[in-house]
């Protein structure tokens, strides 16, 4: 099976940045690729015009996820804090763990984006302003992984 992610990484400079996403996938414990591929001309600087509207649209793509989990919670009857209570082993309770993923900023398969600086799947306030004050420390890093 094939995954793309969209990593944001701090660094000096582009090979720093690679260096610390290779390393995240080489010892992170609970996802493992066979292969991982960073491409360069899909991954881009803080510096970059694009740099804004492609970590937008990649957060979107989380955002997207997160709802569909939700939406089938829901689908499954779970709509309450009160149906978390008695939810069962299995599907349903399958679905929250990875839509909880996405909330407390663990790596999972389905990560579109993930933001290696605060372990998020989003950017808070506070790196945006870091991010904005000095972007040549900044890359958005796409990643092609296989299983």
């Amino acid at each position: 099976m094939k995954f793309h992610h969209v990593v944001l990484s701090a660094g000096s400079d582009y090979e720093t940045c690679t260096r610390k996403v290779l390393h995240f996938f080489k010892t992170f414990q609970l996802v493992r690729y066979a292969q991982i591929r960073i491409v360069e001309h899909d991954s881009l600087p803080a510096s970059s015009p694009d740099f804004w509207d492609k970590m937008s649209d990649a957060i979107m793509e989380n955002r997207l996820v997160l709802k569909q989990l939700l939406k089938e919670l829901g689908d499954e009857g779970v709509t309450t804090l009160k149906d978390l209570e008695e939810l069962p082993q299995g599907y349903k309770s399958t679905i929250l763990h990875t839509a909880t993923h996405f909330l407390d900023g663990f790596f999972g398969v389905d990560t579109y984006f993930y933001n290696l600086v605060e372990d998020s799947h989003w950017v808070s306030e506070e790196l945006t302003k870091k991010i904005l004050f000095s972007p040549a420390l900044f890359w958005l890093l796409a990643i092609e992984a296989e299983t």
